[in-house]
């Protein structure tokens, strides 16, 4: 009979050590400029806020919700940056609250889509106030239906002040990206969360886009919630089955298709994943995935309205994309969508809905700022691959990463059939903070150099 094994001997292996594991790390002395970046982005929020309500751009009601939450934020941002000694999260946190209502000013200047939901938003709020919660907001829900609502509940509260409205939006779609944040320090525990916080915080379109009255900004709360709720759920916390279905909920209110995706890659990390320190909870997951295709075939049901097809099929989802393409492929901005029809698509599809416009192609300011951002993108991306490479070997470990890789890949699919640059740099917002995962994810030597210092312990 073979000798009893040490606990040594039977300790599982993982793919990257648990925080347990490992001795403290120092301070992320790379991170040491964020404190006063922060304060400095907060303080040009506050005073560029002041200056333009001074000169009637925006009401002063609405510029004193946003002095509150620049500077009576910090309970929040402790909250959602605690238990990481390694990194100073609350003041990346605040770098990007301050950018992002910084750009809320310019974002308001150029309002075009938010001002029917403000005018609508103010009509269901009168009824509100009557107690009428059952008044048609005139376009369908789930879908553009489900924002005029929402913007009429907000408007109870900001008393029809459509700049305040704006304001609330612009810190729901924070939210959704601390959320992310926080997605990622559950699903990846023994990696540094610095660089992928930096990236998001500081990214253009992700602070420029969903700061508005409208879609993008429920939906990065909705998916970053959901992302959120799902990272915890592969660490055994089960009861975040809570938050991940009411993200996904949110987002399928307003973009029901999205939410199908996710809900299928969400799906997927739950099969994958294999916690090889502990035995339990199997039917916990089968049971998830059972709940996630219940709801995935009512969203079905959305998703045949908003494209007006019988049912969800191949030669169905076809029809779609073309009408899709159809719909987008209008206006100074349009070209020639990269559409995915045969593998021989996927270089050319990945690229358009990754990375373009490039900079020749560009016609206005926006347009060549998401040009930038996407040459920028792709210097990232190929410092990725080493990465990315070493992360598909542990997927069972670490699904988060297999949910990152089937919304991408999916969302690139669907998404290659739009033919206009302005469309796809906000409808990829939805998809790039789960992208930029990527860039942050361990290589394969820092894989090997934390197994080694685990050991050393």
């Amino acid at each position: 009979m073979s000798p009893v094994s040490s606990e040594t001997d039977i300790a599982p292996r993982h793919a990257f050590p648990r925080p347990s594991e490992l001795a403290p790390p120092p301070k992320y002395e790379r991170l040491a400029w964020a404190g006063p970046l922060g304060w400095v982005l907060v303080t040009l929020a506050a005073v560029a806020t002041v200056g333009v309500a001074a000169l009637g751009r925006v009401s002063i009601a609405g510029a004193a919700l946003v002095l509150l939450v620049l500077f009576g934020s910090r309970p929040l941002l402790v909250r959602l940056s605690k238990n990481r000694h390694d990194t100073d999260l609350e003041n990346v946190l605040r770098v990007g609250l301050g950018l992002k209502f910084l750009l809320v000013l310019p974002r308001y200047e150029l309002r075009q889509d938010s001002v029917d939901y403000h005018v609508v938003g103010r009509s269901l709020a009168d009824s509100f106030r009557d107690f009428d919660f059952f008044v048609d907001p005139g376009r369908a829900i789930p879908g553009t239906g489900s924002v005029r609502y929402l913007t009429g509940l907000i408007q109870l509260v900001t008393f029809g002040d459509e700049f305040a409205t704006f304001v609330v939006f612009a810190l729901l779609g924070f939210l959704g990206l601390a959320f992310y944040v926080r997605a990622f320090v559950h699903a990846l525990p023994s990696v540094d969360p610095g660089r992928y916080a930096v990236v998001l915080m500081l990214w253009p379109s992700l602070a420029y886009w969903p700061s508005s009255t409208g879609k993008e900004a429920v939906v990065t709360f909705g998916l970053g919630l959901t992302a959120y709720g799902l990272a915890r759920l592969l660490t055994g916390r089960y009861r975040s089955a809570v938050p991940a279905l009411v993200g996904l909920a949110i987002t399928g209110m307003v973009r029901p298709h999205v939410a199908l995706i996710a809900i299928t890659a969400a799906a997927a990390a739950l099969i994958l994943h294999s916690r090889r320190d502990a035995t339990s909870g199997i039917g916990v997951r089968l049971a998830l995935v059972a709940a996630l295709m219940g709801f995935g075939s009512v969203l079905s049901d959305a998703v045949e309205r908003l494209f007006q097809v019988e049912d969800l099929n191949v030669s169905s989802v076809s029809a779609a994309l073309d009408l899709a393409n159809y719909r987008s492929a209008q206006g100074g901005s349009s070209f020639v969508a990269a559409r995915i029809d045969s593998v021989a698509d996927v270089p050319w599809g990945v690229t358009t809905v990754l990375l373009r416009p490039f900079p020749h192609e560009a016609t206005s300011a926006p347009g060549l700022v998401a040009a930038v951002e996407g040459l920028v993108l792709a210097v990232l991306l190929f410092g990725a691959v080493p990465r990315l490479v070493a992360a598909l070997r542990h997927l069972r470990q670490e699904a988060y990463v297999g949910y990152v890789v089937a919304f991408v890949g999916t969302f690139v699919f669907l998404f290659s059939a739009l033919g206009n640059f302005g469309i796809l740099t906000r409808q990829r917002t939805m998809m790039t903070p789960l992208l930029l995962v990527l860039i942050a994810l361990p290589t394969a030597r820092e894989r090997v150099r934390a197994r080694r210092l685990a050991a050393g312990r």
